[in-house]
């Protein structure tokens, strides 16, 4: 998020827990949604994914989608 933020992205979002955290940003027209979770022997995994402002209603229900997917599963 600090990266981001020097980086000139205005961070719109953000929540941090023990177990995840996402935030997203604007710059220039573009939106950046970022979500990072814990997963096995103190790893992360995470993704980014970076749209048009003007996509943003058809790029939400994908973001939803690449959240609930996104987990620690076989550890």
């Amino acid at each position: 998020m600090v990266e981001d933020e020097k980086e000139g992205w205005k961070l719109t979002y953000k929540r941090v827990t023990p177990r995840w955290a996402s935030y997203s940003g604007i710059k220039n027209e573009k939106i950046r949604y970022v979500r990072a979770i814990a997963v096995c022997n103190d790893r992360a995994a995470l993704f980014v994914i970076n749209y048009s402002s003007d996509e943003k209603i058809p790029y939400d229900p994908i973001v939803v989608r690449m959240v609930r997917s996104l987990k620690a599963e076989g550890c």
